[in-house]
């Protein structure tokens, strides 16, 4: 099902719902996933239902929500290894496109091969680690199944939208101050939590919602794109460093992360025009409108 609030549907209703359909979906990805590409679907499931109970967080009260976090966080922290592996070589081919020949030759066979065999070393403990998440996924869909949130209307969703605004504004001025890869990181984290959010309710105003909903999934994708080049450029630097022709491929990495995070940079200029407050009332005028219509 879509991943949005319904019109008729009570807000305790949509977030058990919205919640126990991810779970489900991140069980089934597990039963058949012995693979990478399901442990990175799942992981994007656990992203969403954070999202969830962040923008809810003040409605459900903070021992619903540090329990099911916790599962949640148990869960995700024990299938990250499998995926960092999988994100590196990833980053690595993606860089080789966009590198226009400019790596050397040499090195790419030794940086392939190490990336390759971190992969199917984490492949190996693939079904310990799955087992284990997916007792987390079993306790936290049980606490989500019961969640109630107070009080049942569009002020148990504003706070949270307005939180989550604020700290990506926040994380955006800090990561501009100081452009670590940690600032850009956290920034990172931010702005998928809002762009899961802008999903839940963008049925209360659709054609104004939309364009700024692309904008920020393009921002999420940029500060990816960097994120996953950190990772490889860490890789590099600790695994390989008796590799020869390691700096010229750094800087390299380092050239491609700087264009990067320009561009995130502007994007998020652009977003980030308006006070929390505004931001909030405008989407929560839409959001009542939108449940008053007929049909």
């Amino acid at each position: 099902m879509s991943f949005c609030f319904k019109k008729k549907e009570s807000v305790t209703k949509a977030v058990r719902r919205l919640c126990c359909e991810r779970v489900d979906d991140a069980l089934k990805l597990l039963k058949t996933g012995d693979h990478f590409d399901a442990v990175h679907d799942v992981r994007k499931e656990i992203k969403k239902l954070r999202a969830v109970l962040r923008l809810v967080r003040s409605g459900i009260g903070e021992t619903a929500y540090a329990g099911a976090t916790d599962a949640l966080r148990g869960a995700a922290g024990r299938l990250n290894a499998m995926r960092d592996a999988q994100v590196r070589l990833a980053a690595l081919e993606i860089l080789v496109k966009n590198s226009n020949g400019r790596l050397p030759r040499k090195s790419m066979p030794k940086i392939q091969d190490a990336l390759r065999e971190d992969c199917q070393a984490e492949e190996k403990k693939l079904g310990k680690t799955v087992d284990s998440a997916k007792k987390f996924l079993v306790e936290a869909r049980r606490q989500l199944g019961s969640l109630k949130v107070r009080p049942n209307n569009w002020n148990a969703v504003a706070p949270g939208l307005k939180k989550i605004y604020r700290r990506g504004r926040k994380a955006f001025a800090l990561a501009k101050r100081q452009p670590s890869p940690e600032h850009f990181h956290a920034w990172r984290k931010r702005v998928k939590d809002l762009s899961n959010q802008l999903r839940l309710v963008c049925p209360a105003r659709p054609a104004r919602i939309k364009p700024r909903m692309e904008n920020l999934e393009k921002l999420g994708d940029l500060l990816g794109d960097d994120h996953d080049l950190f990772m490889l450029g860490q890789f590099i630097g600790k695994q390989l460093k008796q590799l020869r022709e390691k700096k010229p491929v750094e800087e390299i990495i380092a050239a491609r992360q700087k264009k990067l995070r320009a561009e995130a940079l502007e994007l998020g200029a652009a977003f980030y025009t308006k006070n929390p407050k505004r931001f909030c009332r405008q989407l929560g005028d839409g959001w009542k409108s939108w449940r008053r219509r007929v049909g």
